[in-house]
């Protein structure tokens, strides 16, 4: 039988008490097992990612370092209370401040509001340290001259520019819509939510390069812009469709984010970041229910309340 400490550690990997047997390991798992080494053993520099596996702004940066190809050691951070009744252990209840402060010191020192992603970069003498996805994803990219050549910004000011305005309305504009819809408990509302998402997502698709010039928002080149959306989209696929219904694929304007999904969901680096995908659904289940209590749910509930009232007035 599992001892009591083993149960109040959220499922990781096959084999952990509360790993559920309907769950396998896919990439993502096979990466973490891989940078969850000793430090010593995988860079001099000593770069850390403080990261969530399920956290989509936290995969950004994961996939930006496995696509400059930068060692680094993975730091699980579970911000969330364990439940043993739940599959996996899984709630999006949050621990309270303080005790969150005592079980990861190293982390909010890195991250002055406990949110991942963050990394550190440096040894004790010299330390750099960064949070939030995007420019996290830009720090990489500057940080990290790599053997292999692959920059994540375009070189023209202009579309450098575009990429930060089109990765914040991923953000701001479509993600958010998606969450709407996934939380929102009324038909009306997950319709209309629905709507949103399908025009923020063909307004992404019509700003994107002709297909002919490559399959990534700029063409050939894959960029912020692209690692921005993957997470996502990757979610909107798994849990949308498992929770919602959703079908991306039921409209026309999503004929150029298909061909670009399937070049990136086989890209080594976005590839090597997913995780199981009966697992990552496990994992939304209190979002679909709309009984998540995290600072991000908190605001979406907020923003549900505020549309109903409107509504109501």
């Amino acid at each position: 039988m599992s001892s009591d400490k083993n149960l109040a550690k959220a499922a990781q990997f096959e084999g952990d008490a509360l790993w559920s047997s309907q769950w396998k390991e896919s990439f993502g798992e096979q990466t973490i097992r891989q940078h969850s080494q000793n430090m010593d053993e995988l860079n001099d520099e000593g770069i850390v990612l403080y990261t969530s596996w399920f956290c989509p702004f936290a995969q950004r940066t994961w996939i930006a370092l496995e696509e400059k190809g930068v060692p680094y050691l993975y730091q699980e951070i579970n911000p969330y209370q364990v439940d043993p009744t739940e599959i996996g252990g899984y709630t999006k209840k949050p621990l309270p401040l303080e005790e969150k402060q005592k079980k990861y010191p190293d982390f909010f020192a890195c991250s002055p509001r406990g949110l991942v992603p963050a990394l550190q970069v440096g040894n004790t003498a010299k330390l750099e340290r960064v949070w939030e996805s995007l420019p996290s994803i830009e720090y990489i990219d500057e940080r990290f001259n790599t053997d292999t050549n692959t920059n994540l910004m375009p070189s023209k000011p202009i579309q450098r520019a575009q990429a930060r305005i089109w990765a914040d309305f991923v953000t701001t504009r479509v993600q958010k819509a998606f969450y709407q819809m996934l939380m929102d408990q009324s038909p009306a509302g997950q319709q209309a939510a629905l709507e949103t998402f399908r025009k923020e997502s063909a307004s992404f698709s019509n700003a994107m390069a002709p297909l002919s010039e490559g399959p990534y928002f700029f063409g050939s080149q894959f960029t912020l812009v692209d690692i921005a959306l993957a997470p996502f989209w990757q979610r909107f696929l798994w849990v949308g469709s498992h929770y919602c219904g959703l079908r991306v694929d039921a409209e026309d304007s999503t004929d150029r984010l298909k061909a670009w999904w399937k070049a990136v969901s086989e890209r080594p680096s976005v590839k090597s970041t997913m995780v199981g995908k009966a697992r990552l659904i496990t994992s939304y289940k209190q979002y679909s229910t709309n009984e998540g209590t995290s600072d991000y749910a908190r605001g979406l509930q907020t923003s549900l309340q505020g549309r109903t009232a409107t509504k109501e007035d």
